[in-house]
């Protein structure tokens, strides 16, 4: 090697421009952020150092070993090149940051001081990374001979002269001048390099002597400081990342656009015109509380009311209000803090987000006259969303994809998050803040400086209140991150009597007693499903014009309850099931076809699916007993519109016959089941009232908050405070308690396409292409996927492809899969699994 122009990063990339396109976009990108540092670090320094790992975490791939692999044809000979550890640069590339990040503190003798000591070290970390996922921190630090030995042969490699070219024209930029020949003596030398400096309280030989132990990291800061650091790996890795990835994939720059904050008000107004003309007493409601949303604006002070709340009742359009009020916060944001924040609206369950995102499609509709909103204004992200990114040219109104062709162009553009407003699960949202992952934590830089509604938070597990406390509150503060907590049922992740957050509507009791839509009556005497039958063919026959919600714990009671039904041949009534036992296709068509008004009455069984959010409106629900957000929830689908006649909700403890064991002991922990039976014990009424579910509610959330462990959490926080990366998949939104096997159904022509397409896939031999085409199917192909517990499908599962498959034959035959109930499950005790 000799000249720049033969040394690359990539085929027909060369290294100097991928290098100076990677530190100007980490620059340009941390420039465009409001962050409040004043105290930690200054922003003018932190950009540099930014922008210094830019153009540094790629050095390793000067060395001739690389450039050999780059530039190898043949396909066999470059698979066997790979394999040799001195091809792989991210060590070496790790290294030289690590060094000049060192070197530039120590110009601006900023480097003993107390937020500036760790950043040569985050450097080092992100960067031995940016190809794979972050690791402990003090496990990364640890060389031993071998990487001594592959780290001489690289330097060796290196031509020095190409590289002081590069760097002097880098580091001209930043007024930084570097010794290149003081880093290869070190390598070759094993000079001590202190990669902790003065925090280990011992000097560190980088190469040799770097497995000296500590047993901690970090032990004398306090937890603010520790999340700062915590918080800053992941800013620097996540911007590292996304310009890598950018550059690399030759994305096009994804424009910001400007929303006009009034367009909900506008579709209210068209959508809703004739609606509010029948002057029906919810209607009224859901206006005034859309209305009192938006008129908090103009009391909200934009430094100090970064958590707010909106805590209304179910069924009262929360989701336009909510939307409504982050536009018009976006905009005044904009005017008066002079950033562009996104809106990221983040939902529990996959069975409503699809619904949600229908709604601000719509929105965006007719916002643009009848043109279908494009990606860089709408997207919508969850791991079975379409991979279709659109977006709009400057100055121009038409659509076009961006890359028609390269659907792993698309795949990036999506997982980015670079769109003004993104739907997306709160499995995405919260593993980008909570993770070592490089997909996940790619997107976190853009969730800096927004606006997140997190809808349905009544989901997370008590068992993160703390951990997420503390983390928001952090982000809130330091990254100018607004959280919008949206739910009926407000559980105590803070206080509002401590000013912790900010509620929007300021006497939600109002709303609450006003919409006194059903009773609720529970029986607490445990029944055999058999005695649940005999109680439930009465009501049903008592009750012909009557619809019905029957919410189950447990697949395997859903389905007895469902063929116990159906052998009753009522007249006039469609009968739906709904499980996680039927596949997401049919699930989605019977859910919207049960919304469909029709003269006959309709009876539907479920798990609990079909709690949050889903917009169904029945007349009487049975639910199995489950904790009173639960409870909550499904009440929010019995006489939804408030008509004059109350809704109905009845209570039960099921349990099995033979073992005796109720069926939420499967499915819910115990500490919050003793809580729910605590407070409707107090309660001590034979019907409950909704005007009294407030009250109700928040007696339960204050008793589960009192009494509630908060060891997860903490042991979190300590994972965290010691950048143990590697610790936090200890995080788990939803848990795996039982062993799962993923089936495919062919239930029609359409899925043996493909499941065809499917097979024929592994006819490919690259991985990349092969992942490449799978992505093209992916949306539909999980359409036909179910999920069944082990012990009902171990014979199932393929060697060679990891899932199950049931054909379109065998199903026509009566084998393995019902059409109307779904896999067909041997009779075992155990009560059946649910899952989401």
């Amino acid at each position: 090697m000799s000249s720049l122009s033969k040394v690359y990063s990539h085929p027909d990339k060369l290294l100097v421009d991928h290098l100076q396109k990677v530190g100007d976009l980490c620059r340009q990108n941390l420039s465009l952020k409001k962050l409040n540092l004043d105290g930690y670090i200054d922003f003018n320094i932190l950009k540099d150092i930014f922008y210094l790992v830019g153009v540094a975490h790629d050095f390793g791939k000067a060395t001739t070993y690389f450039q050999e692999y780059l530039k190898e044809k043949n396909e066999s000979k470059k698979m066997e090149m790979k394999n040799k550890v001195e091809i792989h640069h991210s060590l070496i590339s790790a290294l030289f940051t690590y060094y000049v990040v060192k070197e530039y503190l120590l110009t601006k003798d900023l480097l003993s001081g107390r937020y500036y000591q760790y950043l040569p070290v985050i450097s080092f970390l992100v960067v031995k990374r940016h190809h794979g996922n972050l690791d402990d921190a003090l496990d990364e630090v640890i060389l031993d001979s071998r990487d001594d030995k592959i780290l001489e042969k690289q330097v060796n490699a290196v031509d020095f002269k190409i590289i002081n070219n590069i760097y002097n024209k880098f580091f001209s930029k930043i007024d930084f001048k570097f010794d290149y020949n003081l880093f290869r003596d070190n390598i070759l030398n094993a000079k001590p390099i202190y990669i902790y400096n003065e925090i280990d309280r011992y000097e560190k030989n980088y190469i040799r002597d770097l497995n000296h132990q500590e047993k901690k990291l970090i032990t004398y800061f306090d937890e603010e400081d520790t999340l700062f650091y915590y918080f800053i790996t992941m800013l620097l890795y996540s911007l590292l990342l996304d310009a890598d990835k950018t550059d690399a994939a030759n994305l096009q720059e994804i424009k910001r656009i400007k929303i006009d904050k009034d367009i909900v008000d506008n579709y209210k107004l068209h959508l809703f015109k004739d609606i509010n003309k029948k002057k029906k007493e919810i209607n009224k409601i859901r206006n005034e509380i859309y209305n009192e949303t938006i008129s908090s604006l103009g009391r909200l002070n934009l430094e100090k009311d970064k958590i707010l709340s909106l805590n209304v009742p179910t069924g009262t359009g929360k989701t336009l209000a909510s939307l409504s009020f982050a536009l018009k916060l976006k905009a005044k944001i904009e005017q008066e803090k002079k950033y562009k924040p996104r809106i990221i609206y983040s939902l529990p369950y996959l069975s409503i987000i699809d619904q949600n995102f229908a709604i601000f499609e719509d929105v965006f509709k007719f916002s643009l006259k009848g043109k279908t909103s494009n990606s860089n204004l709408l997207l919508k992200h969850h791991h079975l969303s379409d991979i279709n990114y659109t977006a709009s040219n400057i100055g121009k109104e038409e659509f076009e994809n961006v890359s028609p062709k390269d659907i792993g162009k698309d795949l990036l553009l999506i997982e980015g998050w670079n769109s003004e407003v993104i739907v997306t699960t709160f499995f995405q949202f919260f593993y980008s803040l909570i993770s070592n992952r490089n997909k996940s934590i790619r997107k976190f830089h853009n969730i800096v400086n927004s606006i997140v509604i997190l809808d349905e938070i009544q989901a997370i597990p008590h068992c993160y209140w703390l951990l997420l406390n503390k983390i928001i509150h952090f982000l809130a503060e330091k990254f100018n991150i607004y959280f919008i907590l949206v739910t009926a049922t407000q559980p105590l992740l803070f206080d509002e009597k401590e000013k912790e957050i900010k509620p929007l509507i300021k006497d939600k009791e109002k709303y609450f007693k006003a919409l006194n839509r059903v009773n609720l009556e529970y029986n607490p005497e445990p029944l055999s499903l058999n005695d649940f039958q005999e109680i439930l063919e009465e009501n049903l026959c008592n009750n012909p014009n009557k619809d019905f919600l029957i919410v189950l714990n447990t697949i395997n009671s859903s389905l007895e309850i469902y063929n116990f039904i159906c052998q009753l041949e009522l007249e006039d009534t469609e009968i739906y099931y709904l499980s996680t036992n039927v596949i997401p296709k049919e699930r989605l068509r019977r859910i919207k076809k049960s919304r469909e008004k029709t003269k006959k009455r309709k009876i539907i069984i479920s798990t609990q699916l079909i709690e949050a959010g889903v917009d169904l409106d029945v007349d009487i629900v049975y639910r199995d007993f489950a904790p009173l957000d639960s409870i909550n929830q499904v009440a929010g689908r019995c006489n939804r519109n408030f008509s004059q006649n109350k809704g109905l909700i009845k209570l039960f403890i099921l349990k099995e016959e033979e073992k005796k064991k109720e069926y939420y002991r499967y499915i819910y922990d115990s500490f919050i089941i003793s809580k729910t039976k605590d407070v409707l014990r107090e309660a001590s009424k034979k019907q409950i009232e909704e005007k009294d579910f407030l009250s109700l509610n928040n007696l339960y959330f204050d008793k589960v908050n009192q009494g509630k462990a908060d060891d997860k959490a903490k042991e979190i926080l300590e994972e965290v405070k010691k950048l143990n990366f590697g610790e936090l998949n200890k995080f788990k939104l939803i848990k795996d308690t039982y062993k799962k096997i993923d089936i495919f159904v062919e239930v029609d022509k359409k899925g043996k396409e493909i499941y065809q397409k499917y097979k024929d896939l592994y006819l490919i031999k690259d991985l990349f292409k092969r992942k490449n085409e799978f992505l093209k199917i992916k949306k539909n192909f999980y359409d036909y996927v179910i999920s069944v517990p082990y012990n009902y499908a171990a014979d199932f599962v393929t060697e060679d492809k990891g899932m199950g498959h049931i054909s379109l034959e065998e199903i026509k035959q009566n084998n393995y899969y019902d059409p109307e109930t779904g896999f067909k499950r041997e009779e075992k005790s155990g009560g059946g699994t649910l899952i989401y």
